[in-house]
């Protein structure tokens, strides 16, 4: 728990909504951006999260194309990105 990780969104793919986990080892701010193959940023939230486990939900209707995206997590001192799947 007292680790830094992004986990998978699930479910992946999805055409709807998606989970995104991530784990702090230290409250404070975050940035999620998602961003297609191109490097685009098609959505980006940023915000104040607890230590421990947090979660961030993702709507298809907020993104702006479909297909294979990529989501990174930065904090003032981690980054981490995966994969995830939005089909229609």
């Amino acid at each position: 728990a007292d680790k830094f990780e992004l986990y998978q969104n699930t479910p992946n793919p999805f055409n709807r909504v998606t989970s995104i986990g991530f784990n702090l080892p230290v409250a404070g701010m975050a940035t999620l951006t998602i961003s297609d193959f191109a490097g685009r940023i098609l959505n980006r939230l940023e915000g104040e999260f607890a230590k421990g486990y947090n979660e961030i939900q993702i709507n298809s209707n907020d993104l702006p194309a479909s297909g294979v995206l990529y989501y990174t997590l930065e904090t003032a001192t981690e980054t981490a990105t995966r994969k995830m799947v939005v089909v229609e």
